[in-house]
């Protein structure tokens, strides 16, 4: 049970520990520094793939798990906890949050890709302290379901009293937001004087879509062709005009952005997929079933 490629399926991260460790005053001030080394002794760990360690130990080492087995010896200097009784699992990721968020949904336009969840942080959101007591540990914090192509999204770790630039999960691939029928064609919101806005059909969705990426891959098209002929040592090139827009859509076709998206039914599942189909891309890694 110790080697390391056992001890990565046991646990994901060292805030699987949260449930015995997490603070008792919400009041989101400076941290206190954690011990280089932790261990927890006599508890029953819970792996979820590999069974149940009766009177188990984790050995966390400078904030990762370092060995997970029984009859651990505690280093020199560590904090020992004795967890006699108690349960230690991995700790839960949310795949779809809008916590920790100052604003979800840019909803004046269809296509919002050039919005970014990093931007709007708000790490003194007191539901990141209610989600560690409840055993979350990461989250995918996502633009909302108004646009057809919403903003780009961000996973973080619950890290309650730390700035705002310490909760990106580091390493993490960047996402983005779609979504699909009733909340994107509005079916149940309109502004009081204001025009409806496209789309306002399940057809007008994917076309907004399918619009979105011909345009991006006519970018990403442009920024290839310069590239190559700079690397050549082509002198005097002007570059394409960035477009803060297409970016994250280019970035989508390279696979360097997966696309997370709202969805009501299979027709409009399948929608998405044949776009998928017709543009050779995209790392499709949710797709999020809402009732009405």
């Amino acid at each position: 049970m110790r080697n390391a490629a056992t001890i990565g399926r046991i646990v994901m991260c060292a805030a699987a520990v949260l449930l015995l460790v997490a603070p008792r005053n919400p009041a989101a001030g400076n941290p206190p520094e954690a011990p280089a080394v932790i261990l927890i002794q006599n508890a029953t760990i819970l792996t979820v793939s590999h069974g149940a360690i009766e009177h188990g130990s984790i050995l966390i080492k400078d904030g990762k798990i370092a060995e997970v087995g029984q009859s651990i010896k505690a280093p020199k200097d560590a904090q020992v906890i004795d967890a006699a009784g108690q349960f230690v699992m991995p700790g839960i990721i949310d795949c779809h949050s809008h916590i920790a968020a100052e604003s979800i949904n840019e909803g004046s336009v269809s296509v919002s890709s050039m919005v970014n969840m990093a931007e709007i942080l708000n790490p003194d959101d007191i539901d990141i302290y209610r989600d560690l007591a409840g055993g979350v540990t990461s989250a995918n914090i996502l633009h909302g379901s108004a646009n057809a192509i919403g903003g780009q999204t961000l996973v973080i770790k619950l890290r309650w009293g730390q700035p705002a630039a310490k909760l990106p999960f580091e390493g993490a691939l960047p996402g983005i937001k779609f979504a699909l029928g009733e909340n994107p064609k509005r079916s149940n919101f309109s502004v009081p004087g204001q025009p409806k806005r496209y789309p306002a059909t399940r057809m007008g969705v994917e076309e907004t879509i399918r619009g979105a990426f011909s345009e991006a891959r006519d970018y990403k098209k442009s920024w290839d062709n310069y590239n190559k002929r700079a690397a050549t040592g082509e002198k005097n090139l002007i570059p394409p005009r960035r477009d803060l827009r297409l970016e994250p859509l280019a970035e989508v076709l390279e696979g360097k952005r997966y696309v997370h998206s709202h969805c009501y039914r299979e027709d409009e599942i399948l929608m998405l997929r044949r776009g998928r189909r017709r543009f050779h891309f995209f790392r499709l890694v949710g797709l999020q079933s809402r009732s009405l």
